[in-house]
């Protein structure tokens, strides 16, 4: 290798390092502000009873499937968006878990049971 190479390689490497770091942080930011946007379009989820409990997957494990499930209304979720949202999330996520070289218990998620509570879509782990 001749020595204006190695120069350059160094140079590259050093400058490379830097901007690894941002990229992540402001991954995980924008990972933040998404979640915020989609609880704030879920808002309550309001139900008269189970037919207006959607479920939404989002995000995504090192392993593969959501991170978590989160329910919303059919009256007052706007679908197309949460799920254009939702996807959005899941893939930034599956980037930082990249990027990271996330590893994590290999146990896929449980799809949870919707349910209509006191007039709100509410999870439950029951089966």
């Amino acid at each position: 290798m001749r020595p204006r190479a190695a120069w350059w390689w160094a140079a590259c490497l050093l400058a490379a390092s830097p901007a690894d770091a941002a990229p992540q942080s402001s991954d995980e930011e924008a990972l933040e502000t998404l979640h915020q946007q989609i609880v704030v379009l879920i808002g309550e989820p309001r139900c008269e009873n189970i037919v207006h409990c959607r479920l939404l997957a989002l995000g995504a494990r090192p392993c593969g499937g959501p991170a978590e499930y989160l329910a919303y209304s059919s009256i007052v979720g706007k679908r197309d968006v949460l799920e254009a949202k939702a996807y959005e999330y899941s893939f930034l996520q599956e980037e930082v878990n990249r990027n990271r070289q996330a590893a994590g218990a290999c146990v896929k998620l449980r799809e949870p049971k919707l349910a209509c509570t006191n007039g709100r879509c509410t999870l439950s782990s029951e089966r």
